[in-house]
């Protein structure tokens, strides 16, 4: 393994590298507080049943790992914005700004791709934004009109054959004529249904191959206690749909889910969410997180497929590219019309939500624009612009500067 750069910033004494990053990472050094650098013979060690010491994965880890996938997905995607994404600088410095209510830092003046199936860094701040007012419509209904909202999970059977593309278009057909049907319709008036939300998701298995489905919140004035009756009538309806579109027959246990918010809060409640630490899967996650999800019983989220090729799977990254193509243009979420009006829900695309500034942040330093570009070039199959984030949050302006005269000193021994 090569020798990293340890760059050791002021205020702290201590640093110990982490674990858990996808391969090809430069390390970056983070501060070990005293409390666990002394040994404390005392404390328990937790480990789950198959006696592994569980490890959630810290900001900084996840910062590192979606802009590693970044990294990947643009190498994969030549052809797409992702590969300019806080890479190309929009001005002759790049900003490093720093959050003044988190400590956290982030780049400026660089350009920003927007796309949340693409890119592992713009798709983590669209969905939380959309997160955010999803949570807060659902907050709001419950509260102002006294609705219930239910999680509404529709999937179909599929075949590793299957052509994602072709899959997706019999999806989008089935589903017009869905709603367009006098059934739904009726259902719709008979649980006084005042609008829902669509979100498009996709997962690779090994054995049945690409597996798009969707979820659907439904905010309804009905309280159900009983979801059997609604489940059927939905099923009965979306089985035709299926079967007239030429998609696989839905499965009686598994073709439709149906769950009222407060059993939805805990669904997929551990598998992937990043900031689990602090608050539970809630049905406002199950929306809007898809690409933060880890697959379940083999299966892959699409950025899981970049962390294979990566390691050295080549079918993994020809897997992406034709997820790629497929959701091209496509949208995470659509809210019904009207829907978003009723809780005063602003209008934004995702490349709006992507350069949106969303708390007050000063400028800690810049970077010269060329100093900039030629850093980025030396090691190429590693992404140092976490470290960069992180030892400005750690250490400040000058443990940056630090840093990248150590890389331009790195650069000049490999010319």
């Amino acid at each position: 393994m090569k020798q990293s750069i340890q760059i050791h910033p002021q205020n702290y004494n201590t640093f110990t590298p982490f674990s858990g990053a996808p391969l090809g990472i430069l390390p970056i050094y983070e501060p070990l507080p005293n409390s666990v650098a002394s040994s404390d013979s005392s404390k328990k060690i937790i480990v789950d049943k198959d006696g592994v010491i569980p490890h959630t994965p810290s900001q900084q880890e996840n910062r590192i790992i979606r802009f590693q996938r970044q990294s990947v997905s643009a190498r994969l995607l030549k052809d797409k914005r992702v590969g300019g994404c806080l890479r190309y600088r929009m001005a002759e410095y790049v900003r490093v700004l720093k959050s003044v209510e988190h400590g956290k830092c982030h780049f400026a003046d660089l350009m920003v791709c927007g796309s949340v199936w693409d890119c592992p860094v713009c798709s983590a701040k669209v969905s939380e934004r959309r997160r955010a007012e999803l949570a807060r419509a659902v907050s709001q209904y419950k509260k102002n009109y006294g609705g219930a909202v239910l999680l509404v999970t529709f999937t179909y059977s599929h075949k590793k054959e299957d052509n994602l593309k072709e899959l997706l278009i019999k999806q989008s057909k089935a589903m017009q004529w869905f709603y367009r049907h006098r059934t739904y319709k009726n259902m719709r008036d008979k649980y006084h249904q005042d609008g829902r939300v669509r979100a498009l998701e996709v997962n690779h298995g090994d054995v049945n191959g690409w597996h798009p489905h969707l979820h659907e919140l439904w905010f309804v004035q009905v309280h159900l206690h009983d979801y059997e009756t609604i489940k059927g009538e939905v099923f009965d309806l979306w089985s035709k749909a299926c079967e007239k579109f030429g998609l696989g027959a839905p499965s009686e246990k598994h073709g439709v889910d149906i769950r009222g918010g407060d059993d939805a809060s805990n669904y997929i409640a551990k598998f992937g969410l990043e900031d689990k630490k602090t608050r539970e899967w809630g049905i406002e996650d199950e929306l809007t997180k898809a690409n933060s999800k880890k697959g379940r019983k083999g299966s892959r989220s699409p950025f899981e497929l970049l962390d294979d090729y990566e390691k050295g799977c080549k079918e993994s990254g020809e897997l992406f590219i034709e997820y790629s193509k497929a959701f091209h243009r496509k949208k995470q979420l659509v809210w019904s019309k009207g829907l978003k009006a009723m809780f005063n829900l602003e209008e934004l695309t995702d490349e709006e939500i992507a350069v949106q500034k969303d708390d007050e942040a000063i400028e800690l330093t810049k970077i010269f624009g060329e100093d900039w570009d030629k850093a980025l070039r030396v090691y190429p199959r590693r992404d140092i612009r976490a470290n960069i984030l992180a030892l400005g949050e750690n250490g400040g302006a000058d443990a940056i500067h630090r840093y990248i005269s150590a890389l331009l000193e790195k650069q000049k021994q490999l010319n």
